[in-house]
């Protein structure tokens, strides 16, 4: 993966680079364990992931945004489809389900723009250490703030 070839290759270009994030985010999703330990999993691998193919992950961030409508229209489904993998988490706690609708959306939402913009900025090497507090921050809303960090630090 280099930079994006235009509008014409940007499909093939994209659809190559979610095959790779997802191959990565699957393998590490299929750890034994409960949901919370799986989603910590996924978040530690994606960070891994994107800290050494940052020009991969770029296709789906920033370099999708800047195609217009249709690589937009990608980004937005690549999110949805993030999120309803962690809106799982709410079946863990009875008070998840209280949270508002738009909870998982806003978390994926936050961690693409924390990867995004460290690539951007050429930083891709900062997101492993970056990854225990994305974690904790992803599954504080179902789990609480010390049960989340002990998934963090796992």
């Amino acid at each position: 993966m280099g930079t994006i070839r235009g509008a014409a290759g940007f499909p093939a270009e994209f659809e190559a680079a979610l095959a790779r994030l997802r191959f990565a985010l699957t393998e590490a999703y299929r750890v034994p364990g409960p949901e919370p330990g799986r989603v910590a999993a996924a978040i530690q691998a994606g960070f891994a992931f994107a800290s050494h193919n940052p020009a991969t992950v770029l296709v789906l961030t920033s370099g999708a945004l800047s195609q217009g409508p249709y690589g937009a229209a990608r980004h937005r489904d690549l999110l949805a489809r993030a999120a309803r993998v962690l809106a799982r988490c709410r079946a863990g706690r009875s008070e998840s389900d209280r949270l508002p609708a738009i909870t998982e959306r806003a978390l994926v939402g936050g961690l693409a723009t924390v990867v995004a913009h460290r690539l951007d900025a050429g930083r891709a090497g900062e997101l492993p250490a970056l990854a225990p507090q994305a974690v904790e921050f992803v599954l504080t809303p179902y789990l609480g703030a010390e049960e989340a960090r002990r998934f963090a630090l796992q």
